[in-house]
Protein backbone atom coordinates (compact mmCIF):
# COMPACT_ATOMS: atom_id res chain seq x y z
CA UNK A 1 0.00 0.00 0.00
CA UNK A 2 3.02 2.57 0.68
CA UNK A 3 4.45 1.42 -2.64
CA UNK A 4 1.25 2.79 -4.24
CA UNK A 5 0.58 6.24 -2.71
CA UNK A 6 4.17 6.81 -2.82
CA UNK A 7 4.01 6.08 -6.70
CA UNK A 8 1.25 8.05 -7.36
CA UNK A 9 2.14 10.63 -5.19
CA UNK A 10 5.36 11.05 -7.44
CA UNK A 11 3.90 10.66 -10.64
CA UNK A 12 1.28 13.72 -9.67
CA UNK A 13 3.59 15.45 -8.01
CA UNK A 14 5.83 15.74 -10.65
CA UNK A 15 3.16 16.37 -13.46
CA UNK A 16 2.15 19.33 -10.87
CA UNK A 17 5.43 20.62 -10.52
CA UNK A 18 6.21 21.02 -14.50
CA UNK A 19 2.64 22.65 -15.19
CA UNK A 20 3.77 24.71 -11.84
CA UNK A 21 7.07 25.21 -13.87
CA UNK A 22 5.44 25.88 -17.17
CA UNK A 23 3.13 28.71 -15.31
CA UNK A 24 6.40 30.07 -14.33
CA UNK A 25 7.35 30.60 -18.07
CA UNK A 26 4.24 31.79 -18.81
CA UNK A 27 3.72 34.25 -15.91
CA UNK A 28 7.88 35.09 -17.77
CA UNK A 29 7.09 35.69 -20.90
CA UNK A 30 4.38 38.58 -20.50
CA UNK A 31 5.88 40.08 -16.78
CA UNK A 32 9.27 40.86 -15.86
CA UNK A 33 8.89 40.58 -11.77
CA UNK A 34 6.70 36.85 -12.22
CA UNK A 35 8.11 35.51 -8.88
CA UNK A 36 5.55 38.32 -7.60
CA UNK A 37 2.74 36.64 -9.19
CA UNK A 38 3.29 33.41 -9.35
CA UNK A 39 0.96 32.55 -5.82
CA UNK A 40 -2.14 31.78 -8.40
CA UNK A 41 0.03 28.40 -8.79
CA UNK A 42 -1.21 26.85 -4.98
CA UNK A 43 -4.28 26.72 -6.93
CA UNK A 44 -2.81 24.20 -9.56
CA UNK A 45 -1.08 21.99 -6.88
CA UNK A 46 -4.89 21.66 -4.88
CA UNK A 47 -6.02 20.78 -8.62
CA UNK A 48 -3.47 17.79 -9.17
CA UNK A 49 -3.94 17.01 -4.93
CA UNK A 50 -7.44 16.63 -6.14
CA UNK A 51 -6.62 14.21 -8.99
CA UNK A 52 -4.27 12.32 -7.34
CA UNK A 53 -6.58 11.54 -4.18
CA UNK A 54 -9.47 10.76 -6.39
CA UNK A 55 -7.56 8.35 -8.70
CA UNK A 56 -6.52 6.29 -5.86
CA UNK A 57 -9.80 5.88 -4.57
CA UNK A 58 -10.88 4.87 -8.10
CA UNK A 59 -8.36 2.37 -7.79
CA UNK A 60 -9.71 1.06 -4.54
CA UNK A 61 -13.36 0.23 -5.81
CA UNK A 62 -13.99 3.89 -4.18
CA UNK A 63 -12.91 3.07 -0.67
CA UNK A 64 -10.50 6.23 0.84
CA UNK A 65 -9.22 6.20 4.46
CA UNK A 66 -8.29 9.97 6.09
CA UNK A 67 -4.96 8.48 6.44
CA UNK A 68 -4.22 7.46 2.71
CA UNK A 69 -5.92 10.56 1.68
CA UNK A 70 -3.89 12.93 3.41
CA UNK A 71 -0.67 11.08 2.76
CA UNK A 72 -1.37 11.10 -1.30
CA UNK A 73 -1.86 15.00 -0.84
CA UNK A 74 0.51 15.86 1.80
CA UNK A 75 3.33 13.87 -0.47
CA UNK A 76 1.71 15.18 -3.98
CA UNK A 77 2.37 19.01 -2.91
CA UNK A 78 5.69 18.41 -1.65
CA UNK A 79 7.33 16.97 -4.54
CA UNK A 80 5.05 19.46 -6.95
CA UNK A 81 6.57 22.36 -4.55
CA UNK A 82 10.03 20.54 -4.67
CA UNK A 83 10.04 19.89 -8.35
CA UNK A 84 8.86 23.73 -9.15
CA UNK A 85 11.17 25.61 -6.93
CA UNK A 86 14.10 23.58 -8.14
CA UNK A 87 13.44 24.14 -11.84
CA UNK A 88 12.70 27.94 -11.40
CA UNK A 89 16.03 28.41 -8.99
CA UNK A 90 17.85 26.44 -12.07
CA UNK A 91 15.92 28.95 -14.59
CA UNK A 92 17.35 31.62 -12.77
CA UNK A 93 20.43 30.73 -11.82
CA UNK A 94 21.41 29.12 -15.66
CA UNK A 95 19.25 31.12 -18.15
CA UNK A 96 18.04 34.62 -16.69
CA UNK A 97 18.73 35.78 -12.57
CA UNK A 98 16.96 39.18 -13.66
CA UNK A 99 13.38 37.73 -12.40
CA UNK A 100 14.65 37.19 -9.23
CA UNK A 101 16.53 40.88 -8.50
CA UNK A 102 13.44 42.06 -10.00
CA UNK A 103 12.01 40.03 -7.03
CA UNK A 104 14.21 40.36 -4.12
CA UNK A 105 14.41 44.49 -5.09
CA UNK A 106 10.29 44.81 -5.47
CA UNK A 107 10.76 43.02 -1.63
CA UNK A 108 12.38 45.57 -0.39
CA UNK A 109 10.95 48.08 -1.23
CA UNK A 110 7.60 46.93 -0.39
CA UNK A 111 9.25 46.86 3.25
CA UNK A 112 10.10 50.05 3.03
CA UNK A 113 6.64 51.21 1.97
CA UNK A 114 5.20 49.23 5.29
CA UNK A 115 7.56 51.15 7.50
CA UNK A 116 5.07 53.22 9.29
CA UNK A 117 2.54 50.02 9.60
CA UNK A 118 4.98 47.58 10.96
CA UNK A 119 6.82 50.65 13.36
CA UNK A 120 3.80 48.65 16.51
CA UNK A 121 5.49 45.33 15.38
CA UNK A 122 8.58 45.92 14.66
CA UNK A 123 11.92 48.12 16.42
CA UNK A 124 14.11 49.86 14.20
CA UNK A 125 17.09 47.49 14.94
CA UNK A 126 14.93 44.60 13.71
CA UNK A 127 13.47 46.69 10.97
CA UNK A 128 17.48 47.37 9.37
CA UNK A 129 18.13 43.25 10.16
CA UNK A 130 15.38 42.45 7.62
CA UNK A 131 16.39 45.18 5.19
CA UNK A 132 19.94 44.18 5.25
CA UNK A 133 18.78 40.42 4.65
CA UNK A 134 17.26 41.35 1.30
CA UNK A 135 20.97 42.17 0.48
CA UNK A 136 22.10 39.00 1.45
CA UNK A 137 19.74 36.27 0.18
CA UNK A 138 20.37 33.66 -2.72
CA UNK A 139 18.25 32.59 -5.63
CA UNK A 140 18.13 28.99 -3.95
CA UNK A 141 15.64 31.11 -1.43
CA UNK A 142 12.89 30.46 -4.04
CA UNK A 143 13.12 26.86 -3.75
CA UNK A 144 12.24 27.39 0.03
CA UNK A 145 9.34 29.92 -0.39
CA UNK A 146 8.24 28.02 -2.85
CA UNK A 147 8.23 24.95 -0.12
CA UNK A 148 6.60 26.88 2.69
CA UNK A 149 4.23 28.84 0.53
CA UNK A 150 2.58 25.55 -0.80
CA UNK A 151 2.39 24.73 2.31
CA UNK A 152 -1.11 26.16 3.12
CA UNK A 153 -2.60 23.82 0.69
CA UNK A 154 -2.18 21.64 3.70
CA UNK A 155 -5.75 22.73 4.63
CA UNK A 156 -7.28 21.71 1.11
CA UNK A 157 -5.65 18.58 1.10
CA UNK A 158 -7.29 17.66 4.70
CA UNK A 159 -10.98 18.97 3.48
CA UNK A 160 -10.29 17.07 0.18
CA UNK A 161 -9.29 14.14 2.13
CA UNK A 162 -12.09 14.17 4.98
CA UNK A 163 -14.49 14.56 1.37
CA UNK A 164 -13.12 11.87 -0.48
CA UNK A 165 -13.20 9.20 2.35
CA UNK A 166 -14.89 6.18 2.17
CA UNK A 167 -14.09 3.64 4.92
CA UNK A 168 -14.90 -0.21 4.41
CA UNK A 169 -13.43 -3.70 3.54
CA UNK A 170 -11.19 -2.03 0.66
CA UNK A 171 -9.47 -4.35 -1.99
CA UNK A 172 -5.55 -3.38 -1.06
Amino acid sequence: MKKKILKLSLTWGLIAGLVCFLFFLMMYAVDDNPLIKKRPDIGINILFIFLAIWIFKRRRNGYLHFYEGFSIGFLTNLIAALFSGIAVYLFLKFYDIQPYLNWNSYSKQFLIEQKEALDSVINEETFKLQLKSFDEIKPYRVILDDLMFKQFAIVAIMLISMALRKQGDAIS
